[in-house]
């Protein structure tokens, strides 16, 4: 096979995906909306949008108030919606009937009380999930679910202009912080809901000194990573650990990503702690092991890819040629789409040979968008469909990602497989994959391959490390990313110690960005901004940058400086409560009284509050969340976008 010629950004070349759109963001969203906006604001822009005219609500004559395809002055979000902490995102084309207004809310429509990321990490449960590992729940120390929410609200805007010229224009959208949240848990919630066999997790505290990461005798803070049991036995061996222990503690190691959990056995992390670290590193690459020294933000502030702030996904183009069979532009998708209550991506289909949580949940937003799925899977399915938790017979975890998705098992190691999927491809919009560096080129199923069976297809990739040229990467598992990236240094132990939080933050948020880089090279495609093969490839430490780029630019003016402690969470007389930042209330003070006696007090005072909780299984019985999940064998989250 003969190499394909050398691919050029897009974002270099003079056309862009938002080329010609107007973007406007109100100059003071409510403080916690600020952090989501931010994001909306950086991605649109780094797209090719640029601002509209006017400091407030705008309108494309100069006018006040939230602007409306229409020409009217009308306000976009629901009128029958009770005043809350909330901001309008207005997103013009060129033409105005292309424009889109967004509602982004903190609480769902209805909740008028304050919001901020700390009281919504708690109502969510991500606090619950984030501190099983240490204890009981905790804050994580960045705004997680703020910047989610601003690539679940941009998500919305790419698919609301895609749907436009595609002829059904998106009068306006709403997306909330608290779906954004749900939609992303659905596998925790969906495992802890099971109804075959609901799963069961350790209580805590576990023994904290026998988690990842373990110490070295010289004083090296490090994560491990294993993905078979020869490397983890092998290694550990080496390491002194008896054989029973390094056996009992596979089985807790393996699923810790999943159950956000990690009790293991604890001479794994005295044994380590008996050697230095470069010995460490010898043994692990004689055995396979995966090792990664926890690196500070203050170390990753150096890294090539910060300093020249590289964007968070990549969108290139190989130039069109003569002989190369793509259509002229502007490309034209092989379905029509039609009207509401058609979704924007309603008639496109998207191809997916994925694993894991960041591939399935990028093709799980694109599905709920609209998309038909078509899932590769080898021979047999995918292994993960019998990962306990069960319901209905499958794995709980992996409905909440897969649910609803063609499903075509093909060895794509053999040349029958291989041709099976380019005449799948020659059917499909995009095709999105997760395999190894290097695989797809080995299988023959690289962009330049698929493009032959369908020239206008967009190709993606979604993997762990981008081409930043900083030498060699650990393994590519969101545990290593964490480590390798400042992200553990952010989501630290109650102690403070820097440690890798073991819920999936780095993959939930990778996903969600390989869709929005997805959603990007479409619009890009429809709008004729890319007339040649389109690739777009998005990562995992793509999702770092993007969850780390406020607390990266602080260090820059204030080396040294480490991220600002969230909002406080203590007992109450009954209960465990949330409080944003800044409240001036004691946790003594907050043991006097009940949760519910606090809540109306500081929401009175216009102070964000949430009672904690504590248990992801009860999100769907909370009679306010209730209406955002469905139940199938386990309960399931809804889309968080409404469009109209």
């Amino acid at each position: 096979m003969t190499s394909a010629p050398p691919l050029s950004p897009l974002t270099t070349s003079e056309a862009l995906p938002l080329d010609g759109h107007l973007v406007h963001l109100p100059p003071a969203p409510p403080a916690g909306l600020a952090t989501a906006t931010e994001v909306v604001r950086d991605h649109l822009t780094r797209l090719g949008a640029r601002f509209g005219p006017g400091s407030g609500p705008w309108h494309p004559d100069g006018s006040s108030g939230p602007w409306h395809p229409d020409g009217s002055a009308a306000p976009a979000r629901d009128r029958n919606a009770t005043a809350g902490p909330e901001t309008v995102i207005g997103l013009s084309g060129p033409h105005h009937a292309r424009g889109t207004d967004l509602t982004l809310r903190g609480w769902p429509t209805g909740d008028p009380t304050p919001f901020d990321e700390t009281t919504a990490q708690a109502a969510t449960g991500l606090m619950a999930l984030h501190g099983r590992a240490n204890g009981g729940p905790r804050p994580l120390g960045t705004d997680y679910l703020s910047t989610l929410t601003g690539v679940v609200a941009t998500q919305a805007l790419l698919a609301a202009a895609l749907s436009g010229l595609r002829g059904t224009p998106v009068r306006s959208a709403r997306v909330s912080v608290t779906e954004a949240a749900l939609f992303s848990l659905g596998p925790y919630v969906a495992a802890a809901t099971a109804g075959d066999e609901p799963e069961e997790v350790p209580s805590p505290p576990y023994r904290r000194a026998a988690r990842p990461p373990f110490l070295s005798a010289d004083g090296v803070r490090f994560e491990v990573e294993a993905l078979q049991v020869q490397p983890w036995r092998d290694f550990w061996k080496a390491v002194g650990a008896p054989a029973k222990d390094i056996a009992n503690s596979w089985r807790a190691f393996a699923a810790r990503h999943a159950r956000a959990a990690a009790p293991l056995i604890t001479t794994l992390a005295q044994c380590a702690a008996r050697h230095r670290y470069a010995d460490l590193l010898l043994i692990a690459e004689r055995t396979g092991m995966g090792l990664c020294a926890l690196r500070t933000l203050a170390d990753r502030r150096a890294d090539s890819d910060v300093r020249y702030d590289d964007d968070p996904w990549e969108l290139r183009e190989l130039p069109r040629d003569e002989n190369d069979g793509l259509p002229a532009p502007p490309y034209t998708s092989s379905r029509p789409h039609t009207g509401f209550p058609q979704l924007p991506l309603g008639g496109l289909r998207v191809v997916e040979s994925t694993r894991g949580v960041q591939g399935p949940l990028a093709t799980s937003v694109l599905q709920a968008l609209g998309a038909h799925v078509i899932r590769i899977e080898q021979p047999g399915g995918d292994p993960s469909r019998g990962a306990a938790p069960l319901a209905g017979g499958v794995s709980a975890r992996f409905a909440a990602l897969n649910a609803g998705k063609e499903v075509r098992e093909t060895d794509i190691r053999t040349a029958a497989g291989r041709r099976a999927v380019a005449e799948t491809v020659a059917e499909a919009d995009v095709f999105l994959h997760t395999w190894a560096p290097g695989e797809a080129a080995r299988l023959r199923l690289d962009e330049a391959d698929l493009a032959r069976a369908r020239p206008g297809l967009v190709y993606a990739w979604a993997s762990a490390w981008d081409r930043a040229p900083d030498g060699p990467r650990p393994a590519g598992t969101d545990p290593m990313v964490q480590a390798w990236s400042g992200v553990a240094d952010t989501v630290r132990t109650p102690d403070g110690t820097p440690a890798p939080s073991l819920v999936a933050l780095l993959d939930i948020l990778g996903g969600h960005l390989a869709a929005e880089s997805v959603l990007a090279a479409l619009l890009a495609r429809e709008s004729g901004a890319a007339t040649g093969r389109l690739r777009v490839d998005s990562s995992l430490l793509g999702a770092s940058r993007v969850l780390l780029r406020p607390l990266l630019r602080g260090l820059d003016e204030a080396p040294g400086t480490q991220p600002a402690e969230a909002g406080l969470v203590a007992p109450t007389a009954d209960g465990l409560i949330a409080v944003g930042a800044g409240a001036g209330t004691t946790p003594a003070e907050l043991a006097t009284a009940p949760t519910a006696a606090w809540l109306g007090r500081l929401h009175a005072a216009g102070i964000p509050a949430r009672a904690v909780v504590t248990d992801v299984a009860a999100l769907p019985q909370d009679p306010a969340l209730s209406p955002y999940f469905t139940h199938d064998g386990c309960a399931r989250p809804t889309p968080p976008w409404s469009f109209s």
